[in-house]
């Protein structure tokens, strides 16, 4: 099921997410976007110095599943964060392998929201607490 982003969803996510811009669009809906979201450098629990991550999603098909998030910068290098994934892929808007986050449980508990809470908003939400907390076990870096 594809089902891009109204105008509407995307304005009340940039009441949360200021730097929301659309990346893509298809007529009047976003499908997909690009996002600066504040985080931590993560290579352990106690590394909780500020990072900015700018992110890449598409959007198409949030009503259903969680998209695979792209981290635009820092580079891959640079990025220590233990649930950000070695950039092995290429990222479709870039078109270059770019790194991508590790989503650990996150999608079980999307497909258990109601769909009226799979929202912009809240797939930006979660992509905050992935970025702004390290899990140690994950197998990411």
């Amino acid at each position: 099921m594809s089902i891009p982003i109204s105008s509407n969803d995307f304005r009340r996510a940039t009441g949360m997410f200021p730097t929301l811009q659309p990346l893509a669009t298809s007529g009047s809906d976003i499908t997909a976007i690009a996002v600066t979201i504040g985080g931590i450098s993560g290579r352990m629990r106690e590394d909780r110095a500020p990072v900015s991550y700018r992110i890449l999603a598409s959007v198409r098909t949030l009503a259903t599943s969680l998209p695979p998030i792209w981290i635009a910068s820092p580079t891959d290098a640079e990025i220590r964060h233990v649930n950000i994934f070695r950039a092995s892929d290429v990222c479709p808007f870039t078109g270059t392998r770019l790194p991508t986050l590790c989503w650990g449980r996150t999608p079980s508990a999307w497909s258990g929201a109601a769909t009226s809470e799979r929202r912009l908003a809240n797939l930006l939400e979660a992509v905050r607490q992935v970025l702004a907390n390290s899990n140690p076990r994950s197998a990411a870096r």
